[in-house]
């Protein structure tokens, strides 16, 4: 009678299957920020492109019209509210030619508001060239029905953008329209004289103006709604508007101020400053078409507390800058200056075209 062999099985263990689970484990733990950090190096390539074809398109728009567009130009409203100034459209609007976004452009009804129904269809709008990869709060958006100057049943949809346009340390608000008679407020020389950035209200900016050096002068910055919440993030960044906090931002403030102190869901500071989702920094363009990685750690003449007392109206920062007169009687024109004793640092030096400072190349 034969005897069936005995034949040994092979397998693991359970210690030995638990040793490589946790051998894997560990891999996937290195591997894993290797992984999210080529991503991100791809996003931000992605977003330096962005802003390279957004200071292209400037530069034809000056080569076109011998000037850069307005950070935010007034219009006279019609309707229920006719007889007062409105905001209208910021540069991205008028940029959209140099943009290959014909189409969008021949959209704009630019004898009305931005804000009105005939101008829905382009508020609602999303670029992606105008939408960095990492910042994810730029979903289209429908505001309430009352958003607008004049109301839309239901609500409008409204796009953002990741990038606005440089004003400066401050933002001269002018409430005056050039060339319209007083009935608009039309004054605005002293304004002019104190606009120092790239953009502001109703500016004109020529490339010959740019005497601090097209290499040293931010033209477009950043700016990410991610730091606001609830409300705030769909009232704030609408990318046809000029409005300071939409794509007009100023450099009051130090690059993402988010990341250095707690603030409510509507923190001025997070509203008016530039930011973004990159780790240690923002993408910024250059008035010569380079686009500049500017840490967190930038020398800042702002102060970090108290950040959100910021004035929205006369955008007077506590702290180091102050009011030193308004416009006669009849405007609203506005001189901002530093407070005695208080120079600017490097990150407001880098957004005057014309300040005269002088930044070395290891400054930020």
């Amino acid at each position: 009678m034969r005897r069936a062999s005995l034949r040994k099985r092979s397998g693991f263990t359970l210690i030995e299957l638990l040793v490589v689970i946790a051998i894997i484990a560990v891999l996937i733990s290195l591997l894993l920020p290797a992984v999210q950090s080529a991503r991100e190096a791809a996003r931000r390539a992605q977003c330096v492109n962005n802003l390279k074809q957004l200071a292209l398109a400037a530069a034809n728009y000056e080569s076109t019209y011998s000037a850069y567009p307005p950070g935010l130009y007034w219009s006279l409203l019609t309707g229920s509210y006719a007889g007062y100034l409105g905001t209208n459209c910021g540069p991205l609007v008028l940029l959209t030619p140099q943009m290959e976004q014909n189409a969008v452009y021949n959209a704009v009804n630019f004898m009305e508001n931005i804000y009105y129904p005939s101008n829905l269809t382009v508020n609602g709008v999303g670029i992606n060239s105008l939408q960095c990869p990492s910042d994810n709060a730029n979903q289209i958006r429908t505001l309430a029905a009352d958003s607008f100057f004049e109301p839309v049943p239901g609500g409008p949809k409204m796009a953002y953008a990741s990038y606005a346009a440089m004003a400066g340390p401050w933002v001269v608000n002018t409430w005056s329209i050039p060339g319209v008679g007083s009935g608009a407020r039309a004054s605005h020389g002293s304004a002019k004289a104190n606009q120092m950035g790239m953009f502001n209200v109703c500016s004109d900016v020529r490339i010959s103006q740019v005497t601090d050096g097209t290499s040293n002068t931010i033209l477009f910055s950043e700016h990410t709604a991610v730091p606001l919440v609830g409300s705030a993030q769909n009232d704030w960044h609408w990318w046809t508007s000029g409005n300071h906090g939409d794509t007009l931002i100023s450099s009051g403030f130090p690059p993402n101020p988010q990341r250095k102190i707690s603030g409510g869901p509507g923190a001025m500071a997070f509203i008016f400053s530039a930011s973004s989702m990159h780790p240690g920094g923002i993408n910024a363009a250059m008035v010569d078409g380079s686009v500049r990685f500017v840490k967190d750690t930038i020398q800042s003449a702002t102060p970090m507390e108290p950040l959100q007392s910021v004035n929205p109206i006369t955008n007077t920062i506590p702290g180091w800058v102050q009011i030193i007169s308004t416009g006669t009687s009849g405007t609203w024109d506005q001189t901002f200056a530093p407070k005695p004793g208080v120079q600017m640092g490097v990150w407001q030096a880098l957004t005057t075209r014309n300040g005269g400072e002088v930044i070395s190349a290891d400054a930020y």
